[in-house]
């Protein structure tokens, strides 16, 4: 009998439609979108029936998260919130049918079989766009994305650190579409591509006449990004005249276009990165503790990609799916140089394999791409030593883990930043003061 799993966080729905497929499927639900998520990839259920509202995610998203960690079994999406919009976007992220109820036994069992043999005989490919969701399967970074899922609910600023290449703007704008703030801007800019002169401009805007060439008013990216999220790239380059002016606008919310004496207010969500260690640059005087503490109240590293081995070929097939012309068929890696692509370092990281694929889809003319096929210096790589193993797999996909992970980061930094007051690091977190002393004894006692 097929197996089925229904994802909603609403016992009577769940009922509703155990009785009316009873006899039909081997039925088990979880109300628990990512544990969903994580059952349907792990016991190879091939039928996913979610619905559009859930308090803990989406449906939308419970279809983009299968398919981008390369589920291939049916999803139908059930709910009587949705329009022919939600619909169109349903099954564009990969979902096989969109039901509206009111539900009838009859239409939703002959819908659902229908639905099965599309499914047997489409070819679904496993990623639906790397730019709506990470493409990973490694234990690591799945338990990383509970994490920024869980951060991006709440206001907390978020500090993501990991090497060049490894996807740290892909990561912020993950959490700007999992938060409340999505349909508000997502403003990017990389601190390090700008000249010093240029990036208060950048950042605050200028009034004109302001300085030499300032001909017109300009509006910088806090005011750009009003509500939604501003993502800072390579915070660590600023220079440490600019982060304290920085410091106030996260202190107070309040900051100063450049000659410009209007006192302005922002509200946006910062998000910063960097590939720098900054606890080193607070120590050597180059990066204010201060900022750091304020920027640095939820931390997520990324992986570096050697640390990843299992993604490389994920990786590969989707670059060369992006890559490929609408008249021709993929191109993809063969398996010994699979292998050997797994044993190299990636220096550049996911930015280096993405090349990787688009040079070999270019130059190389054969459909499969052969270990002789690959740089030199790719196929003399030598074996890895001492990678490491990440996190047990049970424990980087237990939500309840993730959770406790979370919110004993979050206690910490507060008080770090508070100097240990209770008193002032409940105001900072909007709780009452007998509430936060009481979580954060429970949480740090363990």
């Amino acid at each position: 009998m097929q197996r089925a799993l229904i994802i909603d966080d609403t016992p009577s729905l769940i009922s509703e439609i155990r009785h009316m497929l009873k006899g039909e499927y081997a039925i088990t639900s979880a109300r628990s979108p990512i544990r969903g998520i994580r059952r349907a990839i792990s016991e190879e259920i091939g039928l996913v029936i979610t619905t559009l509202k859930m308090r803990e995610m989406g449906g939308l998203d419970v279809i983009r998260r299968l398919r981008s960690r390369g589920y291939q079994g049916c999803i139908v999406m059930v709910t009587a919130f949705g329009d022919a919009s939600t619909a169109q976007e349903a099954i564009r992220l990969g979902a096989t049918d969109y039901i509206t109820r009111p539900l009838v036994a009859a239409e939703l069992i002959s819908r659902l079989a229908r639905a099965l043999k599309k499914t047997d005989s489409d070819s679904i490919p496993p990623l639906q766009s790397i730019e709506e969701d990470i493409c990973t399967q490694d234990p690591e970074m799945i338990a990383l994305l509970e994490l920024a899922h869980l951060a991006a609910n709440t206001d907390s600023r978020i500090l993501i650190l990991g090497e060049t290449g490894t996807g740290k703007e892909l990561l912020a704008k993950a959490i700007h579409r999992y938060s409340q703030r999505v349909k508000k801007p997502f403003i990017a800019i990389n601190c390090a591509a700008i000249q010093e002169s240029l990036l208060e401009s950048e950042l605050f805007g200028h009034e004109q006449g302001a300085f030499t060439g300032a001909l017109s008013r300009r509006i910088g990216r806090f005011e750009q990004a009003g509500t939604g999220t501003l993502f800072l790239d390579e915070i660590g380059e600023i220079s440490l005249a600019l982060q304290s002016k920085l410091l106030r606008v996260l202190q107070d919310g309040e900051y100063y276009r450049v000659g410009g004496n209007q006192k302005l207010k922002s509200r946006a969500r910062i998000v910063a990165a960097t590939n720098q260690t900054l606890r080193q640059r607070v120590e050597s005087g180059d990066f204010r503790a201060d900022l750091f503490y304020r920027l640095n109240v939820v931390s997520l590293k990324l992986p570096p990609l050697r640390q990843r081995p299992g993604d490389v070929s994920l990786l590969a097939n989707f670059f060369f799916q992006r890559f490929k012309s609408d008249t021709s068929i993929a191109k993809r890696f063969s398996e010994r140089a699979l292998e050997q692509l797994k044993r190299y370092n990636w220096p550049g990281n996911i930015r280096e394999l993405e090349h990787l694929v688009e040079r070999s889809n270019i130059l190389i003319r054969k459909h499969v791409i052969e270990l002789e096929d690959l740089p030199q210096h790719i196929q003399q790589a030598p074996q890895k030593t001492n990678v490491p193993l990440g996190l047990n797999v049970e424990t980087a996909l237990n939500f309840s883990d993730a959770k406790t992970r979370f919110e004993k980061t979050y206690f910490n930094n507060i008080l770090e930043q508070s100097g240990g007051n209770y008193a002032l690091a409940a105001r900072m977190a909007g709780m009452e003061r007998t509430v936060f002393y009481r979580k954060a004894k429970k949480l740090l006692a363990n």
